[in-house]
């Protein structure tokens, strides 16, 4: 009913699968007068019929989302009556739910059936009954569909009954349950998790300019300096790693500059498979200064060992601790950075530096590897506060933070994109 969503955020046509393709926002104005609004945030469902890993990738999304919220009011479990297999589906959420909220968070969840049997009606104070098929009347009548006048009169009045379900809905949100304020203070597996894959990058990225500026003075030439800014992209952009994008002269250096690509079910730039594809933040730009670097040779070798060194423990811990990747995602970034710089040696000729930057690289993977395996034997298992006290160090790090400053706008921008006022509805 209404117009086709332009973001492409729902589906019809697959049966059996989640309507709602990711997380999206409504925005209500209350009729009350008071001038407060209503967010309802619909997310992508589970028990889809694409099976478990779905249903994971889809409540990794909602939590992601969650991350960049200051506060929820209420988390609406949204249930059929009939739904087989509830305890399994519901079960995960919470636990992953809780993974990243604390379990207090518990006091803030209802429940919504849709149903009016008057069995379910009133069962609990959490749990408020709607009636899908009344919306559906509202929807035929805007279809000039007739009725009769009994199914008018029972329609209409389970509409009615569907309004005082919403209206006390609110009320219960707004006047029985605290407000659950997501701290930015609050320390959880779940947020260090997103916090060490969001600077990922940005971390690889510091170590190969570090390397640049740091080959820049060992050749003496000091009046040189490369610098890198951060711009976010929108929500759509994507680094495709089979189109190799151009190659730009920056100062001595050759910088391979990919081409984004846009993909909402297909990419719209190239003919290569999803799995190619990885999803930016942001893009550099970079400039060849010529101030003389504010970080010597002997502090830019330090920042390149403690880099590596706090990156050995953040992934561990991401692997081991978490257990949320199998993968070591900051060893596969390097080994595609490492690929990247030979690929500009076979396209330009004058690549000298750029053949050190990649032979620099090569030792960086070397040190990073036997740091993992001393972690590993040792057995170091660093603690939850240890993994906070590492990601604000890297974070210190002045083109660190300025690319995690623009990572956070775009989770930002991602936000806005998938926000609609009422009236835009």
């Amino acid at each position: 009913f209404g117009e086709i969503d332009s973001s492409n955020n729902e589906n019809f046509n697959a049966h059996g699968q989640s309507v709602t393709q990711h997380c999206q926002s409504y925005v209500f104005t209350r009729n009350n007068g008071d001038g407060r609004k209503v967010r309802i945030i619909d997310t992508p469902g589970f028990g889809n019929t694409r099976g478990l890993d779905q249903d994971e990738q889809n409540m990794e999304h909602i939590l992601q989302y969650i991350n960049n919220l200051t506060h929820l009011n209420a988390i609406c479990f949204l249930l059929k009556p009939n739904l087989s297999r509830l305890n399994i589906f519901f079960r995960t959420c919470l636990t992953q739910l809780f993974s990243l909220l604390s379990p207090t968070v518990r006091n803030n969840i209802i429940f919504v059936l849709l149903t009016l049997d008057q069995h379910f009606i009133h069962l609990k104070e959490n749990t408020f009954c709607f009636d899908s098929e009344s919306f559906r009347y509202l929807v035929a009548l805007q279809n000039d569909i007739k009725f009769n006048g009994e199914e008018k009169q029972k329609y209409e009045m389970r509409w009615s009954t569907s309004v005082k379900e919403a209206n006390r809905l609110i009320d219960y949100i707004n006047e029985k349950l605290t407000v659950y304020r997501i701290d930015k203070e609050w320390q959880s597996i779940k947020h260090a998790q997103f916090e060490i894959f969001y600077m990922i990058r940005p971390i690889l990225e510091t170590i190969r300019n570090t390397l640049r500026n740091l080959i820049l003075y060992k050749e003496n030439l000091l009046n040189e300096y490369i610098e890198i800014n951060s711009k976010p992209v929108h929500v759509a952009a994507n680094h495709c790693r089979s189109c190799k994008g151009n190659v730009k002269q920056v100062g001595r250096f050759w910088i391979l500059c990919p081409t984004q690509h846009e993909i909402r079910n297909a990419c719209n730039m190239c003919d290569c498979t999803l799995d190619q594809h990885v999803s930016i933040d942001y893009v550099l730009d970079y400039k060849c200064s010529n101030k003389l670097s504010s970080n010597p040779q002997n502090k830019m070798s330090d920042i390149l060992n403690k880099l590596c060194d706090a990156s050995v423990k953040i992934v561990h811990f991401l692997i081991y601790a978490a257990c949320s990747t199998k993968d070591d995602p900051f060893l596969k970034g390097l080994k595609e950075m490492i690929r990247e710089e030979t690929y500009i040696c076979e396209m330009e000729k004058s690549n000298a530096l750029n053949l050190q930057l990649a032979e620099e690289l090569l030792k960086v993977e070397s040190q990073y590897k036997q740091q993992w395996n001393k972690v590993k034997l040792a057995q170091e298992n660093i603690d939850l506060p240890g993994v906070y006290k590492l990601i604000k160090l890297i974070s210190d790090y002045p083109t660190v933070h300025e690319q995690m400053v623009a990572v956070k706008k775009r989770q930002k921008m991602m936000l806005e994109e998938y926000e609609y006022e009422a009236d835009k509805i």
